[in-house]
């Protein structure tokens, strides 16, 4: 944490953490050769006023999509976390801390993104609203690391060409195959009615809406995931106590 148990600096943190998971590699490996691992550099920074932890703030995004590339560069896979906010409620703050520190982490290329839907307060508090909201904003990230197809069907130059001569977008044949699937759709949370129609319809905000979101999620009945034989095996094998 830069500033209390590692170098203010960025740079600095980073160097240490380094170090520190390559002797945990090490150790690892000179106990088991061969043994899976993730490199589990997570760097932060601390709140100098109170000594906290700031795991909002955009240093902290800017060095897990870092530790992407060291841990790339030992040729190990990664697990570090986004998503974290200091905010205390589901507001504006939480929503550009979570954006840009989860952003940074996928476009960074991390393996295993921990800790990235629900948290508020530096994970003292979740919030089954911030889940929703969180899920928007990890559904955007994945869209972007998508990117943008650029093979003959898509670059849609015959379209293009059709328009000219006469015809129209909204109508072909192109627009209707991909209206669907081209752009991001999103959990229901992101408001884009017009404003009339967000007014009539009781001019909610983004909290709001994920709480209604929400509570549709868990009045729905519950459902096993896993086979019953399934399970059983598990349970003979392992003594688990749930």
């Amino acid at each position: 944490m830069a500033g209390v148990t590692s170098p203010i600096t960025m740079a600095g943190t980073l160097v240490q953490t380094h170090a520190e998971q390559l002797a945990g590699i090490a150790i690892c490996q000179m106990t088991q050769p061969g043994a899976a691992v993730l490199y589990g550099g997570i760097p932060g920074r601390a709140n100098l006023w109170n000594l906290g932890y700031q795991g909002g703030s955009v240093e902290c995004g800017m060095m897990n999509a870092a530790i992407h590339q060291l841990a790339n560069h030992v040729k190990v896979p990664n697990y570090n976390s986004s998503g974290l906010t200091d905010a205390k409620i589901p507001d504006a703050q939480a929503g550009w801390e979570k954006a840009m520190t989860t952003m940074l982490a996928a476009m960074g290329g991390s393996n295993f993104v921990h800790h990235a839907a629900g948290m508020l307060n530096c994970m003292i508090t979740i919030a089954h609203e911030q889940f929703v909201i969180d899920d928007e904003i990890i559904g955007l990230s994945c869209k972007v690391l998508a990117g943008i197809p650029t093979d003959t069907e898509y670059l849609a130059l015959d379209v293009i060409d059709a328009a000219a001569r006469g015809s129209d977008f909204i109508k072909s044949a192109h627009t209707m195959k991909y209206m669907k699937t081209e752009y991001f759709k999103g959990n229901g949370v992101t408001d884009t009615k017009n404003l009339d129609k967000w007014v009539n319809a009781g001019s909610l905000d983004t909290w709001k809406r994920a709480r209604d979101i929400a509570k549709k999620i868990l009045a729905r009945s519950t459902a096993d995931y896993m086979p019953a034989e399934a399970d059983s095996a598990i349970r003979k094998k392992y003594d688990i106590r749930l």
